[in-house]
């Protein structure tokens, strides 16, 4: 079999990857091409992606790759979900694509809920009401600037504005669109009810693809510029990074709905696949959401803040001159004995960036906690904590859809902190089997050559058997596990937090 290579770019909310999958018939190579960074912009009062330095370095990327590998065959963009970017009648971008953390939705927020209640919202629609959807966005961005009604075109999710830069075609795929609030919970498509009474017009909305679909070759302009000769053909694959990963285990379709997974990394998402959207009240009260898998199934799941937290710490520590690596964070958590305080990854005082530690601090004192004495203390308290949350919203899982799955697949970077999947299987009791680092990228991958009929579903699982390999992770006793979990259910209800 001819050898077919891939890109994939994935872009997270700290970073962008440009990794080649060379496809063999039988395994899926995986070399990373060219790294970037990728972080938000502050403009006075308004937190921007900087779209323009991101398609800039995917050229860049893609002229570095050109250079390795015999030919380019085919590329696909996967990212975070609900961030967009609005198209004009003349095919041009309005604004930068707004962060998910910008603050411009806190004026709209009860404007919004006054159309539509948060359950009804969910009701509808599948998503929790979050500050972070698109459709709260969007509503925000329609009142600030009316006149956007006449001017916007496509509205296209990150992934899909960044393809219709690659190609010039404007398409919005199923598993992105299903993060933004956007959707009806039952036929998965645009909410008639919910675009009526919030004032949006559905034709801003580029063809709803479910499948992925070939857009056709990378614009000549492009080609040219980086001296490319490949006819390389610009794939919709699997548009969100989570169910990109998701695509990318070595687990038959059938199998798909007895086991849980969490994807690791700067946020958390933790899971079950399901074959539709449950939008019962004791789904909406235990904050999980509906989105949607490549193959058009369900995934009913919750996002946690993850390792943003960590990340943030390291980063005001080198500001203060200590450049403390990942693996001694590790190594110093590890050392030290754990003191039985515990915070919310998920309060709202840990959303926003800078002055993590005196956030963390701050919480313990108002929720009467032993503060930490040295800074690995202070690691492992945290990472405690994210474990007893995945432990909840495990539990919070098997409740909801009456199946309490025996094993947990954990994927993405945060696999690399060996001491959180420890206290992963330790505090869920379950088995965790980890691998692959780069699951969204393998994802994507595979996506793309499903998408060109090289790969069939039936035989993703074979192909993911040989391309990388898995680890086992046996849960280990804990001593009064239940009275620790109790205490951290406790401190984690005590909602407000003074900053």
């Amino acid at each position: 079999m001819k050898l077919t290579n891939a890109i994939a770019v994935d872009l997270g909310a700290s970073s962008g990857r440009l990794i080649s999958g060379t496809y063999d018939g039988n395994k899926i190579d995986l070399k990373e091409q060219f790294r970037f960074s990728n972080l938000p912009v502050q403009v006075i009062n308004d937190l921007h992606w900087d779209y323009m330095k991101i398609f800039q370095e995917i050229k860049y990327g893609l002229n570095m790759a050109k250079r390795d590998l015999p030919s380019i065959d085919s590329i696909s963009i996967d990212t975070w979900g609900v961030d967009y970017g609005l198209i004009n009648r003349h095919g041009q971008l309005l604004f930068a694509p707004h962060s998910y953390r910008d603050a411009r939705v806190d004026d709209y927020e009860a404007l919004l809920y006054d159309k539509i209640n948060k359950f009804e919202l969910f009701q509808l629609t599948g998503n929790q009401p979050a500050k972070i959807n698109t459709v709260l966005q969007l509503f925000a961005d329609l009142q600030l600037n009316p006149f956007l009604t006449n001017e916007i075109k496509h509205i296209l999710f990150m992934p899909n504005l960044i393809g219709y830069f690659l190609s010039g075609k404007a398409i919005n795929e199923f598993t992105i669109s299903s993060t933004s609030g956007l959707l009806d919970a039952v036929s998965r498509k645009l909410s008639s009810e919910v675009f009526e009474r919030l004032g949006f017009k559905q034709e801003w909305f580029a063809d709803l693809n479910k499948g992925g679909k070939v857009l056709g070759q990378l614009l000549p302009q492009v080609s040219t510029e980086i001296n490319l000769t490949d006819l390389v053909q610009v794939i919709t694959g699997v548009g969100h990074d989570t169910a990109s990963a998701l695509l990318a285990l070595p687990v038959a379709p059938e199998d798909r709905e007895d086991i849980a997974f969490i994807s690791s990394g700067t946020w958390s998402i933790i899971g079950q696949q399901t074959a539709e959207p449950i939008v019962t009240k004791a789904a909406f009260d235990a904050g999980l959401t509906n989105e949607g898998c490549f193959d058009g199934s369900n995934r009913l799941l919750a996002n946690l803040t993850g390792l943003w937290i960590i990340q943030e710490l390291q980063r005001e520590w080198s500001y203060k001159g200590e450049l403390v690596e990942f693996g001694q964070m590790v190594e110093e958590a590890l050392n030290e004995t754990a003191i039985g305080s515990y915070i919310d990854p998920n309060n709202e005082i840990f959303a926003a960036p800078n002055q993590m530690e005196e956030k963390i601090m701050a919480y313990l004192k108002a929720t009467q906690q032993k503060l930490p004495e040295n800074r690995g203390q202070l690691i492992l308290l945290v990472l405690e904590s994210l474990a007893f949350s995945y432990k909840r919203i495990i539990e919070d899982l098997a409740r909801v859809t009456g199946k309490d799955v025996p094993v947990i697949y954990m994927f993405g970077g945060g696999i690399q902190n060996s001491l959180l999947v420890q206290l992963t299987a330790d505090f869920t009791e379950k088995e965790v089997i980890t691998g692959p680092v780069e699951a969204s990228v393998m994802g994507n991958i595979v996506s793309q050559l499903q998408v060109q009929n090289l790969l069939s579903t039936a035989d993703t699982k074979d192909v993911m058997v040989h391309s990388y390999t898995v680890d086992r992770i046996e849960p280990t006793h804990v001593p009064d596990l239940n009275a620790k979990f109790k205490k951290f259910q406790s401190v984690r209800l005590q909602h407000k937090v003074d900053f």
